[in-house]
């Protein structure tokens, strides 16, 4: 038996609407990465909900970070301190370039105030750079050297 077996309509729409604050603080983390967090369901207590969001949310993070700890074995008070860090971590992760594999760019995607979006793409290097060819080295615009670096006589 779950414990909102026992709640009225009334306490089930509380916590609904408790629920429903920290899925609007996840979906602002999780705005640049074009993605929404999940809904809490029905009978889902608001901790419950927090764990297993937060949880998918912390997948975004790279390997290392220090962010990446075990979220379902934190205690209340923890969870309240590391619930906006892991929040402000994810957010703050979209747009580090370092992140992304070289030769690959993110779609990150910014909402203003008016709700535009707008893409930006993140990346080690500029879409750009894989359109020319390769340069050669310039060693003088004078021709006073070769191709070797020597000067001419």
């Amino acid at each position: 038996m779950a414990i909102t077996d026992h709640m009225t309509r009334e306490q089930l729409a509380e916590v609904q609407a408790s629920a429903r604050m920290f899925q609007e603080r996840y979906d602002n983390a999780l705005s640049p990465w074009d993605r929404r967090a999940p809904a809490p369901t029905l009978g889902q207590t608001v901790d419950d909900y927090r764990r297993e969001t937060l949880v998918k949310m912390k997948k975004l993070l790279p390997e290392n970070h220090k962010l990446r700890i075990p979220v379902r074995r934190l205690d209340d008070d923890t969870l309240n301190i590391l619930d906006p860090q892991i929040c402000r971590a994810v957010r703050d992760e979209a747009y580090n370039p370092n992140t992304v594999p070289p030769g690959e760019l993110r779609r990150v995607v910014e909402t203003d105030g008016n709700g535009a979006k707008m893409v930006r793409w993140i990346g080690t290097e500029c879409f750009t750079r894989q359109m020319g060819r390769e340069g050669r080295r310039v060693v003088s615009f004078m021709h006073r050297y070769d191709s070797t670096g020597r000067a001419f006589r």
